[in-house]
């Protein structure tokens, strides 16, 4: 069997120079042999020519589309495949398949994101892209290698024009006016922190969209670019081509740019060229995977930059978390309490067709926006994430959250119980 980088297949009985050529001539293009067993062939000849599992491929990805699903989990399990989906960070069950049926469509998948399929022992990483309804989606494939076989994940990157701003982020009028003091100084650091999944790249997109006009140049570095933004310099990192975020960061600076975005600091390199970057008349954003302003400072400062550097490059932090909305078809209002002199109703969680039966559809973004100076850069260490707990008891006034994931949120994040311990009630 032989594989082309566009997935032609051909099947051929022996390897040749000969008939490689013959191949490449009559596909134009690259040629490449794997070898597979008659089962393996069989199940592919029955996938191409049936259409069965390319229906359950477009099936899987529909679905997770329909739902504004971010990540598709294909799991092999003693006797069948569980399909789960990542919808507003939840993982929810969409169905179940059997181990035969997974394992065409795995080979399938693989062929479509130019990976071995011939190779089962080690991780793989794939992308490909499918239209739907005129839409374009970019899919990144990944496999892992487990007890049972291959887990596959597909992210969704659903590509549209970036259409949010400042805005519609869910911040109060203070918030959005010390946003626009950081965006408004031409040079500077200014850090959107945040775990995994918190919104970060949102929230960059939205302060690029407020600044963005003719008369400066904006270039980016993404890993990968998930949304487009007209009039933006969007470059992905590319691993075989030597585009690092150090490297990448390196040639961006030979461009001319007034303002840079990084997608990340996850290294020294990159930290100390960020840095010197904001120092020597640029405006970089970027983002650091650390809960507090406090951890940005220490995190900057194992990456090996002295804290003059930090004091003199650091503007801005933005500090937050992505909050699961109920969902308004669904929710059920369970009782109404007395604070501050205000009835308010509480509800909580049901489950319905709309929300998949997880009682969440949507989520909200709550946050602490820091402008640091000298002054307050004297006490970034004691700085604090106190705001978000407006952001937090707002949501919770309007009926957008449950009581319960209110002092989830208090108890995870370490704030004192005791301070909010009225809503608690």
């Amino acid at each position: 069997m032989c594989k082309s980088e566009n997935s032609i297949i051909a099947l051929v009985v022996l390897e040749s120079e000969e008939i490689k050529k013959e191949l490449t001539f009559i596909f134009n293009t690259k040629i490449e042999f794997i070898f597979q067993d008659d089962k393996a062939i069989e199940s592919i000849i029955k996938g191409v020519f049936s259409g069965e599992e390319d229906d359950l491929e477009l099936d899987i990805i529909k679905k997770a589309i329909s739902l504004g699903a971010s990540d598709i989990h294909i799991e092999t399990r003693e006797s069948d495949v569980i399909i789960r989906l990542r919808t507003d960070g939840i993982l929810s069950i969409e169905r179940k398949i059997k181990i035969n049926e997974y394992n065409v469509l795995l080979s399938k998948i693989k062929i479509k994101g130019n990976m071995d399929i011939t190779e089962k022992r080690r991780p793989q990483d794939g992308k490909y892209s499918i239209v739907l309804n005129s839409s374009e989606y970019s899919l990144r494939v990944s496999t892992i290698p487990i007890i049972y076989g291959e887990k596959l994940v597909i992210r969704i990157l659903y590509g549209m024009v970036f259409n949010y701003t400042i805005e519609n982020l869910n911040l109060n009028m203070t918030q959005i006016k010390k946003l626009k003091r950081i965006m408004s100084l031409k040079n500077g650091l200014v850090i959107v922190n945040g775990p995994t999944g918190s919104g970060k790249s949102t929230t960059l997109y939205a302060m690029l969209q407020y600044i963005n006009r003719d008369e400066i140049n904006i270039t980016t570095l993404e890993d990968p670019i998930e949304t487009i933004i007209p009039g933006i310099n969007q470059m992905n990192l590319n691993r075989k081509a030597n585009i690092t975020f150090a490297n990448g960061l390196r040639n961006i600076l030979r461009q001319d740019p007034d303002v840079i975005m990084v997608g990340e600091i996850r290294d020294e390199e990159t930290a100390e060229i960020a840095v010197r970057a904001s120092l020597t008349g640029h405006k970089v954003y970027s983002t650091i995977h650390t809960k507090t302003p406090r951890d940005i400072y220490l995190r900057l400062e194992d990456m090996g930059i002295k804290p003059y550097l930090i004091k003199d490059s650091l503007v801005g932090i933005v500090s937050q978390r992505l909050i699961k909305i109920l969902c308004d078809d669904c929710k059920s209002k369970i009782k109404t309490i007395d604070i501050d002199g205000n009835n308010i109703d509480l509800y909580d969680k049901c489950g319905c067709i709309k929300c998949n039966n997880t009682g969440y559809k949507g989520r909200a973004m709550i946050a602490a926006i820091h402008i640091i100076n000298s002054n307050i850069f004297q006490e970034i260490k004691s700085l604090n994430n106190d705001e978000m707990i407006d952001g937090l008891i707002c949501l919770l006034k309007n009926g957008y959250i449950t009581q319960e994931d209110f002092k989830d949120f208090i108890i995870m994040e370490g704030f004192n119980e005791k301070k909010y311990k009225q809503y608690f009630l």
